[in-house]
């Protein structure tokens, strides 16, 4: 068991930083494009996208949770033994899983890191 929970943080933790990788590469491309002479461009840059990511992975697992009462007329053979309350919440967390949060608030964070660094730099 411990072993699959550390499997599974390793492999998020690969994600972030892949998509953390991918967004450092598209700021600095703009950067390059744009002539940005100064580190803090590059920091605004990185904490801008690091708060949108983070408001972008806390509120997709938030409205997908608010359209819980139409799920409740959901009625299937296999969903016959939850409630209607159940039955939301099911569709709810396979809909959008909870690494989608996880996701966004831990590559936002990393960018606002990157952030904090480039500020200081030259």
């Amino acid at each position: 068991m411990k072993r699959l929970v550390i499997k599974a943080i390793i492999k998020m933790c690969a994600k972030a930083i892949a998509l953390t990788t991918v967004i450092g590469v598209v700021i600095g491309v703009i950067g390059y494009i744009n002539q940005w002479d100064s580190s803090i461009a590059y920091s605004n840059a990185f904490f801008l996208a690091g708060c949108l990511l983070i408001i972008a992975g806390t509120a997709s697992k938030f409205t997908a949770g608010q359209d819980w009462d139409t799920f409740q007329l959901l009625g299937a053979e296999s969903f016959r033994g939850m409630s209607s309350g159940e039955r939301a919440q099911f569709i709810t967390d396979v809909s959008n899983p909870i690494s989608t949060l996880i996701l966004g608030v831990l590559s936002g964070l990393l960018l606002i890191l990157i952030s904090a660094i480039a500020a200081y730099i030259l």
